[in-house]
């Protein structure tokens, strides 16, 4: 858990980017990430399987391996926890077949979070903005929506939708994590972007009141 405490930058990974799954992860944990998801909605389960398992490898003992939604390869593949969707299985339900792992929830507004912070390890919190990476079914927050919800409760948040790198400061002040796909792995350099969203919104963090 003291990992959780020590995240900035949330990576999640990218089906769209040419750089293979793995060398993403090990990109990303090289620029100190200290927390990785991976989503794939597309694949089997045995590929599911396989490409977690590969992950995992390379987060063992320097960050936490988080799977999107499959609560079966998170088991696996004994990754440190899964993240759920307000569409998956109930949180409620899943926190007892996880007693042990990270549960990480999504959430898009103060009731949801509200509910899930009892179960909850951290909150994901967004759309703060539209994105083509996901298509959401959820309306735009806005930064100062997104900043209400993470106000309103007392676990690790995460902000993530459509964040640009001009939103870090503004996030930062409500925000422990920050998740941010397009504008770091589809523009530049993707390790040199990974490494200034996490050491800028570390400072950020470090420099609020």
């Amino acid at each position: 858990m003291s990992l959780l405490k020590q995240s900035n930058y949330y990576y999640i990974t990218d089906e769209n980017l040419e750089i293979p799954l793995k060398e993403q992860v090990e990109m990303a944990v090289s620029q100190g990430v200290k927390i990785v998801q991976y989503r794939n909605k597309k694949a089997t389960g045995r590929i599911l399987f396989e490409e977690a398992s590969r992950i995992s490898e390379v987060c063992k003992d320097r960050a936490l391996f988080i799977v999107n939604d499959r609560v079966d390869v998170a088991m696996a593949v004994d990754a440190d926890g899964v993240h759920l969707g307000q569409d998956d299985l109930p949180y409620r339900v899943v926190r007892e077949l996880v007693a042990d792992k990270i549960l990480g929830v999504s959430t898009h507004s103060i009731d949801q979070a509200i509910q899930a912070q009892d179960m909850a390890d951290y909150i994901g919190i967004g759309p703060v903005h539209s994105t083509d990476t996901k298509q959401d079914k959820w309306d735009e927050l806005g930064i100062q929506g997104a900043m209400d919800i993470a106000d309103s409760v007392d676990v690790p948040t995460a902000a993530i939708g459509g964040i640009e790198y001009q939103d870090l400061k503004p996030l930062s002040k409500s925000f422990d994590m920050v998740c941010a796909i397009s504008s770091v792995t589809q523009y530049g350099d993707p390790s040199e972007n990974i490494k200034k969203f996490e050491s800028s919104f570390k400072k950020f963090k470090e420099d609020r009141p």
